[in-house]
Parts: C-alpha cells; sequence; structure tokens
C-alpha cells in the first residue's frame, strides 16, 4: 500500500488488519491512517474484540462482488510482480554463467521461488476468514439492534397490558353502576331536605345483589371536624351504610353493600356526624326518604 491511505481503501483492509493478513508494510500503511482516523479506531477494535472471541467459529457469509474484485485485483498483481521477479532473477542467473566469468565475491542472486499450492490456500483461506469476519461483525450488530427492538417491543407490550387491564376494570365497574341503577330489581328512593340549600339525593338498591348506590347534588361542605353519614333504617335498627363527604360541587356519589330483605327497609337517611361517623345517629336527618 503506498503512502497517504485513503479513509475507503483504509476501512477495506481493517477485517485483514485484525486478522494479521497484512504484511509489515501494509500494516504500517493502514495503521498510520488509523491512528487518526476515530472511525478506523472504533471499527477495528470491533473487529479485534470479535475475532479473539469467535474466530474459529465464524460462518463464512458470501462477500461483495465489488470487495471480491478489488482482493482479487490485489492478490493478482501481487503474482504478477513475484512472477517479474522470478524472470528477472532467472535471466540474471543466465547470463551470469556465461564469460567473462564473474568476480569470486559476486554472489549470485537467487531466484525468488513462486507462490505453491499451500500457499495459495493459506491465502484463500485468509480470504475466506476475512469474508466471516465482516458477515460475522454485521451479523453482531444486527443482532444487537434486534435485541434492542425486543427489548422496547416487550416494554410497550407491558405498557399496552397494563392499560388493557385498567381499561377493562373500569368498564367492568361502569358495568357494575349501570346494573345496580337500572336492573329489573332496583328499587329508587328520593331523599328530600329542609335544609335551605335544598340538597337532593337519590337511592339506588339493586335487591338482587344488595348492593345500594347513593347520589346527591348540592351537598354543602359539613363543618370542620364533622362528616356526613348515610343509614339504612328497619323497624328495629338504624344500619350504618357508611360516612361521605362531597366534592368542592357539592355532588356526591357511594356505594355500599349490604344484603337487607325486601320487606325490611322503613327508610335511608343522611346525618352530619363526628370525623370517623358514629355506631347510631346522634342528629336529626338532613336528608331521609321513606321506602314504599
Amino acid at each position: 500500500m503506498s503512502d497517504g491511505m485513503t479513509h475507503e481503501v483504509a476501512s477495506e483492509a481493517l477485517e485483514a488488519l485484525a486478522l494479521d493478513a497484512l504484511d509489515a508494510s501494509e500494516r504500517a500503511d493502514v495503521m498510520a491512517h488509523v491512528s487518526g482516523c476515530a472511525e478506523c479506531q472504533r471499527n477495528l477494535a470491533a473487529l479485534e474484540s470479535t475475532a479473539s472471541e469467535i474466530a474459529l467459529a465464524a460462518p463464512v457469509v458470501p462477500m461483495a462482488s465489488e470487495q471480491r474484485d478489488r482482493i482479487k485485483a490485489r492478490l493478482l498483481a501481487r503474482a504478477g510482480a513475484d512472477r517479474a521477479v522470478a524472470e528477472r532473477a532467472f535471466a540474471d542467473l543466465r547470463e551470469a554463467t556465461s564469460p567473462p566469468a564473474r568476480p569470486s565475491n559476486v554472489v549470485p542472486l537467487r531466484p525468488r521461488r513462486a507462490m505453491g499450492a499451500s500457499a495459495w490456500m493459506a491465502m484463500a483461506a485468509g480470504l475466506v476468514a476475512i469474508v466471516g469476519m465482516g458477515g460475522l461483525l454485521r451479523m453482531s450488530r444486527e443482532r444487537d439492534a434486534m435485541r434492542v427492538s425486543l427489548q422496547e417491543a416487550q416494554a410497550e407490550r407491558g405498557e399496552r397490558v397494563a392499560a388493557v387491564d385498567s381499561l377493562r376494570t373500569t368498564l367492568e365497574e361502569k358495568d357494575r353502576m349501570i346494573a345496580n341503577l337500572t336492573g329489573a330489581q332496583v328499587a329508587v328512593m328520593n331523599l328530600a331536605s329542609q335544609s335551605p340549600t335544598s340538597p337532593t339525593g337519590r337511592m339506588f338498591w339493586d335487591q338482587a345483589h344488595g348492593a345500594w348506590t347513593f347520589v346527591a347534588h348540592q351537598v354543602p361542605m359539613p363543618k370542620s371536624g364533622r362528616t356526613y353519614q348515610l343509614w339504612l333504617v328497619t323497624p328495629t335498627a338504624k344500619i350504618n351504610a357508611g360516612t361521605f363527604m362531597p366534592k368542592p360541587n357539592g355532588e356526591v356519589m357511594m356505594q355500599a353493600t349490604y344484603a337487607l330483605a325486601k320487606d325490611s327497609l322503613a327508610a335511608v337517611a343522611v346525618t352530619d356526624e363526628p370525623m370517623g361517623g358514629s355506631p347510631q345517629p346522634t342528629t336529626t336527618p338532613m336528608m331521609v326518604a321513606a321506602a314504599r
């Protein structure tokens, strides 16, 4: 190789350099370029790392026709130069055997031996290894890219599964709520109030499943330390159905589950109680509805 090697020529020789398949002059020319080229340094390091790990197991991958032609041309040029040197050596030897006699201190040139079959086989094996290393490097990069893509796809799939599960849960809750409000065995009670703010409410009682859904509007916020408590009133007991706080806009929606015989409910009431609720009502109901 000549001085001032271009980036393209040096890049093509990196695979041979990683396999130590260049002679001293070629190696020096390539390394002169690599020493000042960050891209070639990275590629050479990757090739050398791959070669050190699985050089013996490298699969043979077909070489691109353009690269094969360039390498073939280089090999033919080298073989032609060897033949020319050998021919000149033989010519010098023939001239040396004819008079006048040579001085005794002149050493005849020995013909340079042409490349034999074993040398060509060794060179061919090196080419196969170079081709294999190039293909292996490409496959290694493709494998790493595919692994990253797989990890991203798995993460996206996990997010989609979580989103689908969340939607399914929400849908089931909506279906259950609709059934609690519109089922064939749902009793509806309207709660009236004497409060100046005139809050209104409705109790939906799904008698088939013992599900209670309370909806109210314009409910004022209780005083500090106080809360609202819902009661299911029977002829013999006042059953705690839970506490609730209205939203800032006065809206209320709460659900409870309590199995109760259809003919045992006398009324539904809401009272103002201390925070945490009371075992039994302590104030006059602010909202109440008689069972029909």
